[in-house]
């Protein structure tokens, strides 16, 4: 990576001091939003309100330009009318702030020759200077350790995941649901425009990052393509690289070219190369969250012999329906682990084969998590999916789900194997999902969401790392 790059994004994500411009005695400005949001961040440089016409914000001094400033800031965010924004760049690139990030929109994503011509004087005055620029028309970054926000309400959490969204409000709704999943983020860009700072920069320095160890991105128009496809490359059986690619169908390349000036390209190309540089696309968000919590969670895999337990028979067998449409094997058995588990289940109404149906004696306590444990011991067996409900109910445990839940949490300690459970879709199991997420065991509310992120975690770490040749 050029070392001028991560000096700036350095400075853009570990600010030592910073400033926003265009913060007001309004609460919902936008400006007086992110000041607020560095606060609740509880950041620890020094903090600089842009405004002059005003003395004081939220107690603190304001300031009237950037030349004011007690110290140069290596970050300054820009929450200012589009027309303002040119004036603002030359000042800051004048000052020798490290990055901006320019919140406004109403650029070159309008279609309009005004915002075409902001954007085209905005590069002007970066091409002679060393600023960078994220966005415009972007929410702008989070950084757990940099403790800068999105938006007010968020706060550092210790998280091993990064992101880069053209989209403020997918940036925005990952942390948030991503934190019912246990994926917690390091870093966040939400990157807009991408007038100058662009989505191949963002990913060679995620990639580089020891911080991160999983890569999610939105995109609706790869910009410098080839570095961003060489670094996905790079990174391939390494760090995961899970990627929603907006734009691929006529009236998702219409709507992206008004959301962020995104110019599409054929769908076949695009996916062809991302199967080859081994980028796992995902169709939506949920879909997305999903493949990630398989590859963040789980530990390495040694192959796609997976074990089925269930107490519903049923649903058991299209678990087992799920594991093959997805390209992973149905694993056998052992005579011994068959044996082992006669011995405490009856003998009607179960299979110790595979899937493994308990039948009703999933009822007696401690019967499934000796039985995870018996599979996890079983040489033939690589993963487990284990059905997190059975055909009863006890003391108002509808399903067994909350007895079965702790069963799977007491166990999962002593196993080696990666282990995944499937619910179903109804509000009575999020709590339980959630508790299994944040033991960093994957919950799904259906057996093919679950084995298509079990068909992507599988082929990530069959592919060999760099180290490993």
């Amino acid at each position: 990576m050029d070392p001028r790059l991560k000096e700036s994004l350095d400075r853009i994500f570990h600010p030592r001091a910073a400033a926003i411009a265009g913060v007001s005695e309004r609460r919902d400005n936008p400006g007086t939003l992110l000041l607020r949001s560095f606060l609740d961040m509880g950041f620890e440089g020094d903090l600089f309100p842009v405004n002059p016409r005003h003395e004081e914000i939220m107690g603190m001094k304001c300031y009237p330009d950037i030349s004011s400033l007690p110290r140069v800031p290596d970050l300054v965010i820009l929450s200012v009318p589009p027309e303002a924004v040119p004036g603002l760049v030359r000042e800051c690139a004048e000052a020798g702030v490290g990055g901006c990030v320019v919140n406004t929109a109403g650029f070159a994503e309008t279609g309009r020759p005004e915002g075409k011509r902001l954007e085209e004087e905005i590069r002007e005055i970066l091409r002679r200077s060393r600023l960078r620029l994220v966005g415009p028309n972007c929410m702008g970054i989070y950084s757990a350790r940099g403790k800068v926000a999105l938006f007010a309400g968020m706060f550092p959490v210790p998280g091993r995941a990064g992101m880069i969204s053209q989209s403020g409000s997918i940036s925005s709704i990952s942390f948030l649901t991503g934190m019912e999943r246990g994926i917690l983020f390091d870093k966040i860009v939400s990157s807009g425009n991408e007038l100058d700072l662009n989505c191949a920069d963002y990913l060679e320095y995620l990639a580089e990052d020891p911080g991160v160890e999983i890569v999610l991105a939105y995109l609706e128009e790869v910009r410098d393509a080839r570095r961003f496809l060489d670094t996905a490359l790079r990174m391939r059986g390494r760090k995961p690289l899970v990627m929603i690619k907006g734009g691929l169908t006529p009236s998702g390349e219409r709507a992206a070219a008004s959301h962020t000036a995104a110019l599409g390209g054929s769908a076949e190309i695009f996916r062809g190369a991302a199967r080859q540089a081994g980028i796992v696309l995902a169709e939506d968000l949920a879909q997305m969250l999903d493949f990630a919590s398989a590859l963040l969670h789980l530990p390495p895999c040694g192959g796609d012999r997976v074990a089925v337990v269930s107490a519903p028979g049923g649903l058991g067998v299209n678990s087992a329906d799920s594991v093959e449409r997805a390209g992973l094997s149905m694993a056998r058995v052992s005579p011994r682990t068959r044996e082992a588990l006669a011995s405490f289940l009856p003998r009607e109404g179960t299979s110790f084969s595979n899937p493994v149906d308990l039948g009703f004696g999933a009822v007696v306590p401690g019967n499934y998590r000796r039985v995870l444990e018996l599979l996890d011991r079983d040489p033939e067996v690589d993963i487990i999916l284990a059905v997190g409900s059975a055909p009863a109910s006890r003391d108002g445990d509808i399903g067994l789900i909350q007895a079965i839940t702790d069963e799977v949490l007491k166990a999962k300690p002593e196993m080696s194997k990666p282990v995944v459970v499937v619910l179903f879709p109804s509000s009575l199991v999020q709590p339980q999902a959630a508790r299994l997420y944040q033991a960093g065991v994957p919950a799904y509310l259906t057996p093919t969401a679950a084995c298509l992120s079990l068909r992507y975690y599988v082929d990530f770490h069959r592919f060999p790392t760099e180290e490993g040749g």
